[in-house]
């Protein structure tokens, strides 16, 4: 499942940054068109199997996504927005062409961290 190992990906980055502080909330960015549903449920997961494992750190942690709209770059030139419609995963269809092209950002990008017992948020670096 697409949505699994991105979602992996995003706490991993979130272990580093946050270094053994405690985790409540995580924000990130997706594009339209990726099932955001099944993303908070992927966070849930791989937050549970962390805590299962001994690793507290996220526990109870809950992930907020903003959505933006889909851009891919085409090779045949057309670089713009894709419909959510035609989106799987990280691809899109150019409308310019028909051809699958990969998206022209992340799949899911960090946005920020909020520690417990702190209104800090960390943003990620650039």
């Amino acid at each position: 499942m697409h949505e699994l190992s991105v979602v992996e990906e995003l706490v991993s980055r979130c272990r580093r940054l946050a270094r053994g502080r405690r985790v409540v909330r995580v924000w990130a960015r997706c594009p339209e068109g990726m099932d955001t549903d099944e993303l908070v449920e992927c966070f849930d997961y791989v937050v549970a199997q962390l805590s299962q494992a001994g690793e507290g750190a996220f526990e109870g942690a809950r992930l907020r996504l903003e959505t933006v709209p889909a851009h891919i770059r085409c090779a045949c030139g057309f670089q713009g927005p894709v419909a959510p419609d035609d989106i799987a995963g990280h691809m899109g269809i150019c409308p310019g062409c028909g051809r699958v092209s990969e998206l022209s950002q992340p799949p899911l990008e960090l946005l920020g961290l909020s520690f417990a017992g702190t209104a800090t948020i960390c943003a990620p670096p650039a």
